[in-house]
């Protein structure tokens, strides 16, 4: 698979690697944010209490898995910002977008509504997969704190854990919803034609590859690299500046 997309890519040239670029610039940047600063937000008007808990269960239970599925659906509100990402980088569209501005006339042409297509699935993806990595993080960063060897440098082992804690859960959760992500970015991929619900464009999805759980997961190896990295750094960077800021 990796070999065909190489392949493909030597074909169209390096300028298409990077078509779509804005999108995904401003939506990571920002999305992180909201999702960070708006778990914090929620346990705050919801009154997640956490005293007398001990740290390593502090965020475990449904007050703050409610506030992280919460942040989720915050995040998903800029699901504009991944269907304009989805059209550019669809090979069927190339000829048609030129840049971001074209293909943001091309959707509003077609109402608002357009631009929200696949916005229930962002919504799932975004909120289960909050609830998870926030719920679990703590608990999997005090057990690798635990097993790190006495001695090391305290600010050492927090980066060592927290790096982890973010890289290990990102790429699990990234893996376990990328189906998700697949029905997702064939329904974005798609401009003005019928709305389809998630469960008919994944029947299709079915068939398309073969009824295969394989095939339904190809390109996975790849997806949970880039998770792995990205969430590592993510999760390391916002505890230093919260740190920083406390």
């Amino acid at each position: 698979m990796i070999k065909d997309a190489l392949l493909q890519l030597k074909t169209e040239g390096m300028p298409l690697l990077y078509r779509g670029l804005l999108p995904p610039l401003l939506m990571r940047t920002t999305t992180r944010s909201i999702m960070f600063g708006m778990f914090e937000k929620y346990q705050h008007i919801l009154d997640c209490g956490s005293e007398g808990v001990s740290p390593k269960w502090k965020h475990f239970s449904l007050c703050h898995a409610q506030a992280a599925f919460l942040a989720g659906f915050s995040e998903a509100l800029l699901c504009p910002l991944e269907r304009l990402q989805v059209l550019l980088q669809t090979s069927a569209h190339h000829s048609r977008f030129k840049n971001t501005h074209g293909a943001f006339q091309a959707v509003y042409s077609h109402g608002i509504r357009e631009f929200y297509r696949g916005f229930s699935l962002v919504i799932f993806r975004n909120g289960f997969s909050n609830t998870l990595f926030f719920t679990l993080r703590d608990p999997l960063k005090h057990e690798i704190i635990e097993h790190v060897p006495r001695g090391t440098e305290w600010t050492f082992v927090h980066l060592i854990a927290e790096f982890t804690s973010g890289a290990v859960l990102g790429a699990c959760i990234s893996t376990l919803f990328f189906p998700v992500n697949v029905v997702k970015t064939r329904m974005q991929a798609a401009l003005g034609t019928p709305y389809e619900s998630p469960a008919t464009v994944f029947r299709i999805v079915w068939r398309e590859r073969n009824r295969s759980l394989k095939e339904l997961f190809r390109g996975v190896q790849l997806n949970f690299t880039r998770s792995l990295l990205a969430w590592g750094i993510t999760n390391t960077a916002f505890e230093c500046i919260k740190r920083i800021f406390e």
